[in-house]
């Protein structure tokens, strides 16, 4: 969105709808290779609609492991070191920026970003553009979001972009001399569905009568109730990358660019760590009884997925099971694996899919028990 000029022709309440749906201004390169049992996740902090200043000493905090923080650097740069194969949530803790003099300009509040799921890549440019008291207050006024006594939203805001392609993997100034960004004409959803969106109009104005994205590319959820939404954005020639949005009481989730709802060139596959927020905790084959034998799949996700395991012993297949929407948490799936089939290893292929029907799997190995002969 173009954050430069909607400053100048909109005043203060046109630019707070910029605030939450608008650009991240630093741009991603390739996703690095991580090693280990940990990746980077690293980006900048700075203020609503402004280069400079950046924020400096921002608190960096993770929603599913609260013991990880960092904070930003002189140049409004952190550095957030992660499990690997994990969902994460990255938020901003509400802050002052020197000189702490204003409080309506100096004064930043909370963000969420998106919940990713790493897998052993580096997460960059996950950038927080966080908004000050003064456009804060004014989004929820020009929205007319319900809010609680602390003044955050009672229940929770979901932000993103429909971006272009051609603000990834470019320089910082270069993404801003191609604002506006977004790509006219798409549509978002949820899944699970929560009414609207609403998009912002050609005048970066957010307007209940566009029915699809404009070339600013905003798109709000002004009230969502708790939980987890997979995001999914749609276009009649283009395609965009979906992604998961946990929601609770106070919460405002920005997937801003370049990650949320950008644009993927033909051919390209999202980034891993878009879609998908589940991972096979454990894989064990059980007898019960003298011939009851069944392998236990456990998944812990954080969002409803589909199943689907495949279990193979000598490279026949012996069992199969699909589960068409396991819900979010810690789930075991039990495959019952028939008596005649003979003990000894066998390798269970899982795969599990997301709401914007992205898939990732894995391979696990398993030691069939021995069961009791059958009498004749």
């Amino acid at each position: 969105m173009d954050v430069l000029t909607a400053g100048r022709r909109m005043g203060t309440f046109a630019l707070v709808a910029l605030a939450l749906a608008g650009a991240a201004f630093a741009v991603a390169a390739g996703p690095a290779r991580a090693a280990g049992d940990t990746v980077h996740i690293t980006g900048k902090t700075f203020r609503f609609g402004k280069r400079a200043p950046v924020l400096v000493g921002a608190v960096i905090k993770v929603r599913e492991f609260p013991g990880i923080s960092t904070v930003s650097d002189a140049n409004g740069d952190y550095d957030l070191e992660v499990p690997d194969n994990a969902n994460v949530t990255p938020y901003i803790v509400t802050g002052w920026n020197a000189p702490a003099t204003d409080a309506a300009t100096q004064h930043y509040n909370e963000i969420d970003l998106q919940t990713f799921h790493t897998r052993g890549e580096n997460i960059e440019n996950a950038n927080f553009q966080t908004p000050t008291d003064l456009e804060y207050n004014a989004l929820k006024a020009i929205l007319g979001v319900p809010a609680d006594a602390e003044g955050r939203p009672a229940q929770c805001v979901i932000v993103t972009t429909s971006s272009a392609r051609n603000v990834r993997d470019v320089s910082y100034d270069t993404y801003w001399d191609r604002t506006p960004h977004g790509v006219a004409g798409a549509t978002s959803r949820t899944v699970p569905a929560v009414p609207g969106p609403i998009y912002f109009n050609n005048s970066v104005i957010p307007d209940p009568t566009w029915t699809s994205s404009s070339h600013d590319g905003g798109i709000i959820w002004s009230v969502v109730p708790t939980g987890t939404y997979r995001v999914i954005t749609e276009h009649p020639t283009t395609r965009f990358a979906s992604f998961l949005a946990t929601c609770e009481p106070g919460r405002v989730v920005n997937a801003n660019p370049p990650w949320g709802a950008y644009e993927l060139a033909p051919g390209e596959s999202p980034l891993g760590a878009s879609n998908v927020a589940a991972k096979v905790e454990k894989a064990k084959a059980t007898r019960k009884g003298k011939r009851n034998r069944t392998v236990a799949v456990t998944v812990r996700t954080g969002e409803t997925i589909g199943f689907a395991a495949t279990v193979r012993k000598a490279g026949k297949v012996v069992a199969t099971k699909k589960v068409k929407a396991l819900a979010g948490g810690t789930r075991t799936v039990k495959i019952p694996v028939k008596a005649k089939v003979k003990p000894g290893q066998a390798n269970v292929r899982v795969t599990l899919t997301d709401a914007a029907d992205v898939s990732f799997g894995s391979s696990h190995k398993v030691k069939l028990p021995k069961v009791a002969k059958k009498k004749r």
